[in-house]
């Protein structure tokens, strides 16, 4: 009740200090000491009522967020297919020394005439870096249609491997083939592999491509008709072809299952391909009520002695 009655005794007197200011206002003199003494006990009294009232809080300023950089990943860079290997002390300018075959190994067989490209791995061994100056050369043996001088194009420092390639062609003849190689430098001498000077090379093997006995590799034949039902005997007409892998003499006959042969034909290829054969003309059935269902087939004599292409015929004789 204390607090209720508080609350009115402000407003009360709030009342009459506002009607006060506001006569004062209407008079439209200049504010008088007791004008401001009103105007100050206002102000106390409002003060006074917002004690109790909670201020609302202040919005926060919130720092501004520092976008973080992007780092971008480093790009390693990729193992070398080879590590430089110290060089000895007291090596000379200029010494090599075998690392791998890339290609073509050692006895590899080859078709006559086949093109291909061997490639070294060849270490600097000296003390002298191999630069465009050098190159390798052909140095003894078959050339194997290559060229005499390919040059070497990268900076080669002591201790570091190159892979080093040149094209080659394998002879027409069969046999056993080696090729000798060295490099030189740019005034022109030659070294190789090792104190000895020993050449690096490339060995092949040449042989002759396995020539397939001669053989036909097809034969077929259609029957026209494909079965038949009527008057016998009636002459079916196999119509037939083979293919050779070269030049020879083939012979030939039909067969079916219930023993019947043709007689022993043939026909010759000049060259390996496909030839149609003369159509040929087989009787089937004898009389009204012969029935017969069966394979019939074209045999190849010579060279294969082979059956090719069996199909199943039937025939139906009636009475004429």
């Amino acid at each position: 009740m204390k607090k209720v009655s508080l609350i009115l005794s402000v407003f009360l007197l709030l009342s009459m200090i506002l009607s006060a200011c506001n006569l004062s206002a209407t008079k439209g003199g200049p504010t008088t000491e007791s004008d401001m003494a009103y105007t100050a006990a206002a102000l106390t009294v409002q003060a006074k009522m917002q004690e109790g009232t909670p201020k609302p809080p202040l919005p926060t300023l919130l720092e501004p967020v520092q976008e973080q950089p992007v780092i971008e990943p480093i790009q390693q860079n990729p193992e070398p297919i080879f590590t430089a290997a110290p060089v000895s002390s007291d090596a000379p300018c200029d010494r090599a020394l075998f690392v791998d075959d890339i290609t073509i190994p050692d006895n590899t067989t080859m078709s006559p005439g086949n093109a291909f490209t061997k490639t070294w791995r060849l270490q600097n061994d000296g003390s002298c870096t191999w630069t465009s100056g050098y190159a390798i050369v052909f140095d003894s043996g078959e050339g194997l249609d290559g060229p005499t001088t390919v040059a070497i194009n990268n900076d080669v420092p002591p201790g570091q491997a190159i892979d080093i390639s040149v094209n080659l062609k394998a002879p027409s003849s069969p046999d056993t083939y080696r090729s000798n190689w060295k490099i030189r430098n740019p005034s022109g001498d030659s070294f190789g592999l090792g104190n000895e000077n020993d050449p690096f090379w490339v060995i092949i093997k040449v042989v002759a491509p396995t020539v397939p006995p001669y053989a036909v590799t097809a034969a077929s034949f259609e029957m026209i008709p494909g079965s038949y039902t009527g008057v016998c005997p009636f002459p079916i007409t196999l119509r037939g072809k083979i293919t050779t892998n070269g030049a020879g003499k083939v012979t030939y006959y039909y067969q079916r299952e219930d023993g019947y042969k043709s007689s022993l034909m043939e026909i010759t290829f000049d060259s390996a391909g496909q030839k149609t054969l003369p159509d040929f003309s087989m009787p089937i059935g004898t009389s009204a009520g012969y029935s017969w269902t069966g394979k019939v087939s074209l045999y190849i004599d010579n060279p294969n002695n082979q059956n090719f292409n069996e199909q199943t015929f039937t025939v139906n004789c009636l009475t004429p």
